[in-house]
């Protein structure tokens, strides 16, 4: 969802299990340990920097060659749905130090892998205030420094942004995985009107949310094409969310978190609230950045 400022939020997700099987979120335990990590020996302060090396680039709409895996087939509960792609829902995270020089975590949004070696989706306005594709090196804000973060509290560092879509509000970030393995999403195909789709995201520091709707329209403007349309859902996300993935009930990605509009009776003064919209960006839009 589209933010007015780019750091939200402290809290963070750790999942522990009960003798139920049910999965409980302890968000104080995931901060001590991610600053725990950031704070360690071992952890190199220098490739904070990676990610600005070719911020400056204009790269706007350059399909990246990016191995993705086959889409699944298998229809899913939506208990499978989140108990199965959970894992792969990663926290986009900003790292500054505190007045005694420690080093501090603090939320700023979601992101998702969708290959083995390492190329996440966010939305652009997550990363366009700081000079995005401006051109020039001097313009880059370096001061904000963000990593990417799992839900197990292990940091990785972000090597670049390697392509974006500034009016899709979509871009595609390098990250350097250390050698772990992870397990990216499949992209599907765009959803029908009325299909049944799921978000997964970090709404007001409510970190792994899971909510579930139906498409409510597919639209696109003028004659602006593939990079101008927009799937309207009814599942719930906030701020916080920018970067969630859209699902299927197959569990492959459907789309990307967008914005939310507020339409009110009098919407001049924002008053008496009746319906908000949940704009999202199909996967077909993301697929036009991607050359296999």
């Amino acid at each position: 969802m589209k933010l007015n400022k780019l750091v939200l939020f402290i809290g963070m997700a750790f999942f522990s299990s009960a003798a139920t099987g049910q999965e409980y979120i302890n968000s104080v335990n995931l901060v001590k340990q991610m600053e725990s990590r950031a704070n360690a020996a071992s952890f190199d302060a220098t490739k904070l920097e990676n990610m600005f090396k070719n911020f400056h680039l204009v790269q706007e709409k350059k399909k990246v060659k990016i191995k993705v895996l086959p889409p699944s087939n298998k229809a899913l509960s939506a208990e499978e749905v989140f108990e199965q792609r959970y894992p792969s829902v990663f926290m986009f995270v900003q790292i500054y130090k505190d007045k005694e020089g420690k080093r501090k975590i603090n939320g700023a949004g979601t992101a998702f892998p969708i290959s083995e070696d390492g190329y996440f989706i966010i939305n652009n306005h997550m990363v366009d205030e700081l000079g995005l594709g401006v051109g020039d090196p001097a313009k880059v804000d370096k001061q904000v420094k963000l990593m990417m973060a799992n839900h197990a509290g292990e940091l990785f560092h972000i090597d670049s942004v390697v392509t974006f879509a500034k009016e899709a509000d979509i871009a595609i970030l390098k990250v350097d995985l250390n050698g772990q393995k992870i397990k990216p999403f499949a992209l599907g195909n765009d959803s029908k009107t009325g299909a049944e789709v799921h978000v997964l995201s970090h709404p007001r520091s409510l970190h792994y949310y899971f909510s579930s709707g139906k498409v409510a329209r597919l639209t696109e403007f003028g004659d602006r094409g593939i990079f101008s349309r927009k799937m309207e859902i009814t599942a719930d996300f906030a701020a916080g969310s920018s970067g969630g993935p859209i699902i299927d009930n197959k569990g492959n990605i459907a789309g990307l978190v967008s914005l939310t509009k507020s339409f009110y009776y009098d919407q001049a003064n924002q008053k008496n609230l009746q319906m908000v919209i949940k704009e999202t960006i199909p996967v077909s839009v993301i697929k036009a950045l991607i050359s296999e």
